[in-house]
């Protein structure tokens, strides 16, 4: 580390990682703030960590924190300051650079050391990251400013989908809301309670989901959901800050086959997890349309099959969460079930 960077913080180690202590990343970040001096603040978050620790104890997960730091560390070298911010959580100073493109290559930089990561002994165990940086001056002007404004960031990175990097922009990010991660249970019920009101007191089943998709994309920030039957893409909702705005018809039958006969959903966190499996046809068409990920839900009532509740993101892959799956999923069976009752296909909507 340059003598510079050196002088700017505390000398106060983790004790696991060999990172630096919260205590004196925050403080180095305060003092900087204080003096004025441009940079950049970096939240970087572990994704689904909770589950190393939940599948294989606290001391492999241990080891992975120590992993992550690593990279982590090795991403920045003498450049930046990295802390330890609490559990998987980690902080970086930046000092002196906040031009856009430069943070926006220093964030793919670091991400991208994730996409080898492994963990000797437990193949299984495979970690990426979620990174949301905000800019001194530009995003505020004391820590706490900086710091909410990161945090921010971090949070539309986990909305989004994970394993992908937000950096703050006003105009995009002031307002959203970070819910309390402590409820996840009262938050399921909440939105689970919303999409059955919405199906259920519309007079107008095509009304229902129209608001259906409009709901699932500004909430779960899902770039893309439709819905289509056997020829057409009949319902199609795009989210706003989506970088792919055009989606056409993909043929059932590319996916039907792959589909989970007991979960009746398909999806990847990466379409490029298709090559291993000979779907050279089925990336071609989601390729086309810049589609990264995909989710795919069946609409159906007993034997029969309306058509599938398609989800996609696009330019950056999304590590799709049970969370985000149970609700698409209980949207396709709500809509079967109202289709059945009223008689209808989706071609009478």
């Amino acid at each position: 580390m340059s003598k510079g960077l050196h002088k700017l913080i505390e000398q106060k180690k983790d004790s696991l990682t060999g990172v630096y202590e919260r205590f004196a990343i925050e403080n180095c970040a305060r003092k900087l703030a204080q003096e004025n001096r441009p940079f950049s603040l970096l939240l970087i978050d572990g994704d689904n960590f909770k589950n190393v620790n939940d599948s294989y104890g606290h001391k492999v997960g241990d080891v992975v924190i120590k992993i992550i730091a690593e990279k982590i560390q090795a991403a920045f070298g003498d450049k930046a300051l990295v802390g330890r911010f609490g559990g998987d959580e980690f902080m970086v100073v930046f000092p002196d650079v906040t031009e856009y493109d430069t943070v926006w290559h220093a964030c793919q930089h670091v991400h991208q050391q994730f996409h080898e990561f492994s963990v000797p002994d437990y193949p299984a165990i495979y970690i990426t990251i979620t990174i949301g940086l905000s800019r001194m001056p530009i995003d505020g002007t004391s820590y706490d400013e900086l710091f909410e404004k990161a945090d921010k960031a971090l949070y539309r990175g986990k909305q989004k989908g994970r394993s992908c990097f937000i950096i703050y922009l006003d105009e995009k990010h002031r307002d959203i809301k970070i819910h309390a991660s402590d409820t996840p249970t009262a938050n399921s019920m909440q939105l689970h309670n919303t999409l059955f009101t919405m199906i259920e007191k519309s007079e107008n089943l095509k009304d229902s989901i129209s608001y259906l998709l409009e709901f699932f994309t500004s909430n779960l920030m899902i770039d893309h959901v439709g819905i289509q039957d056997k020829k057409n893409l009949l319902f199609s909702k795009v989210y706003s800050l989506s970088r792919g705005k055009e989606f056409l018809f993909i043929d059932n039958s590319l996916v039907s086959l792959n589909v989970n006969k007991t979960t009746a959903i398909f999806y990847v966190n990466d379409v490029q997890q298709l090559v291993a499996v000979h779907q050279d046809v089925l990336i071609k068409k989601l390729e086309a349309q810049q589609i990264a990920s995909t989710f795919w839900a069946e609409i159906s009532y007993g034997e029969t099959l309306y058509g599938y509740l398609r989800a996609d993101t696009t330019t950056t892959m999304r590590i799709w969460q049970h969370s985000d799956m149970d609700l698409l999923l209980t949207a396709a069976k709500t809509i079967a079930l109202a289709l059945h009752y009223q008689r209808k296909t989706l071609e009478d909507l």
